[in-house]
């Protein structure tokens, strides 16, 4: 056991890491090849099992089961020698997980391999490399009426993108892209979607795209680099309660839980939310609505921060959450004892913030960090939850285990750790479940108080109680179609999206 066990004492100096990685439902775009030197590959290969074996929560289930076989290099090399690459070697891993009975899947969908090192551009310095338009298909009326067709829309559009830039925002409806029409599902879906792809991973395009309100527009935009600021939009509504009088409500939306840290240094995400927080404090607002709908996760300490602002002050030292590893890792090496880097979490108050509720607004794609902030909050104070279905489900996190050998400079991230809440609930692999399911309003723009989620926090701020489908104070004429409607397809996305990322101050390269 000394070489594995030197492996563990490299290992509790390295950059922890809590995300996940959803695959994309579908259309699933073509993967680049990847560039393999045969030797790297070979070394990327073993590496991949090794940390798999140490790392995973479901350790037991990992191959070998005789952890102290390797120590043995010619058993590394004898597990992995029929599979080409390292991805497949750990997908072979991730299948030998317990099934989920939520999923009926293994239970390890998240672990993944980064070659490129795009999580820790994106999370920890706000970077990241594309259009910036993020597009779905949705069945409106007319799609419907079209042969029961659907048509392609911006869900959310990052701020400071190519696209954001050239004017594209969330509920266009793209009409064109690289002069190709024929991007409605019908047409797309027999081509197993290959134009609409062939046209996002372009280096530039001509957009065409229609507003909400009938408006076409048509520029050309690069595909580039950008530094995208997740703030989607932040304000204060002001809600009538007849009983209580004029109730000050705060909102919040955001993409993404951008690193408040990088490398010691406070980043412009920590100074965006503290000038927020500080105007929701001048505000007075009483209530807070953070609409994290397609909010993937980020940064953990990023999560822990704004539980720290939202948490009510009788609450602010309490325990936040504790994490669950394997026994190796927990009993053995003592990682999730108190002080240690993965020891219980407690509340630390920031700011004078003393709310009666908050509301998080959420659908499938809320995830990771997202999830945590809502359950680590729900012991604590009155927490509503709002949105049209299930969030993610991935109680789970890992650390990023950097590798380098020759010219291969690859990041593993192992499901290595569970989170559980002061109430010792962290089971919700099939995701934390709305206290009040209604329709979004895709085509109204975050911070609109007619849209659907927010509507219906509003509403329950002014009476107390949730709609039904009959009151006129939420309805709307932009929903989806309840009915004979498609199922939503995202159809890109950041490689971050359903994240959650603990990095520490410094990192160690590991070589051979």
């Amino acid at each position: 056991m000394k070489k594995i066990l030197s492996y563990l004492v490299l290992l509790a100096a390295i950059s922890f890491s809590v995300g996940c990685k959803k695959n994309l439902v579908e259309p699933k775009p073509e993967e680049p090849p990847i560039e393999i030197v045969e030797e790297d590959e070979l070394f990327l290969k073993d590496s991949t099992l090794l940390y798999t074996k140490l790392l995973s929560l479901w350790q037991d289930y990992i191959i070998p089961r005789n952890l102290a076989s390797l120590d043995d290099p010619t058993v590394l090399r004898s597990l992995t020698k029929n599979y080409n690459t390292a991805e497949n070697v750990l997908n072979y891993l991730m299948g030998l997980t317990p099934i989920d009975p939520t999923t009926g899947k293994p239970i390890d969908r998240f672990s993944f391999l980064d070659r490129e090192g795009e999580i820790s551009r994106e999370i920890e310095s706000a970077v990241a490399s594309s259009y910036g338009m993020y597009v779905f298909y949705l069945q409106t009326e007319e799609a419907f009426r079209d042969a029961g067709n659907a048509y392609l829309y911006v869900r959310m559009v990052d701020v400071n993108s190519p696209a954001y830039a050239a004017g594209i925002r969330r509920g266009d409806r793209i009409l064109s892209l690289a002069g190709r029409t024929d991007l409605d599902w019908n047409n797309q879906q027999r081509q197993n979607f290959k134009g609409l792809n062939e046209a996002l991973k372009s280096s530039s395009m001509n957009v065409r795209w229609a507003t909400p309100n009938s408006v076409t527009n048509e520029k050309l935009i690069t595909n580039s680099i950008y530094n995208f600021d997740p703030v989607l939009e932040n304000k204060v509504f002001e809600v009538n309660t007849n009983a209580k009088g004029i109730q000050k409500v705060g909102y919040l939306a955001f993409s993404s839980f951008v690193a408040i840290e990088n490398k010691g240094i406070k980043t412009q995400m920590y100074a965006d939310f503290e000038d927020i927080f500080n105007s929701f404090e001048s505000s007075g607002i009483n209530s807070l609505i953070v609409d994290l709908r397609y909010n993937g996760g980020g940064s953990v300490y990023t999560a822990e921060y704004l539980a720290d602002k939202i948490i009510p002050a009788f609450s602010g030292k309490k325990k936040m959450y504790d994490f669950k590893m394997n026994d190796v890792l927990e009993k053995q090496w003592k990682w999730t004892a108190q002080d240690s880097a993965f020891g219980p979490v407690n509340f630390d108050k920031k700011g004078n913030l003393n709310l009666a509720t908050v509301y998080f607004l959420v659908t499938n794609s809320t995830a990771s960090a997202s999830e945590l902030l809502i359950n680590t909050l729900k012991p604590h104070m009155n927490v509503v939850v709002i949105g049209s279905e299930n969030t993610y489900g991935k109680p789970v996190g890992f650390f990023e285990v950097p590798i380098e050998h020759g010219e291969s400079k690859v990041g593993i991230y192992v499901t290595s750790f569970q989170m559980f809440n002061s109430e010792g609930f962290g089971d919700y692999f099939g995701g934390l479940k709305p206290d009040k399911i209604t329709y979004e309003d895709f085509l109204k723009d975050f911070g609109d108080s007619q849209e659907g989620f927010i509507a219906e926090a509003l509403y329950h701020v002014k009476t107390g109680m949730y709609s039904t489908l009959t009151k006129a104070a939420i309805a709307s004429k932009d929903r989806l179609r309840n009915q004979n409607s498609k199922n939503i397809k995202n159809i890109n996305s950041r490689p971050s999206d359903m994240g959650m990322f603990k990095f520490n101050k410094e990192t160690l390269r590991l070589k051979e």
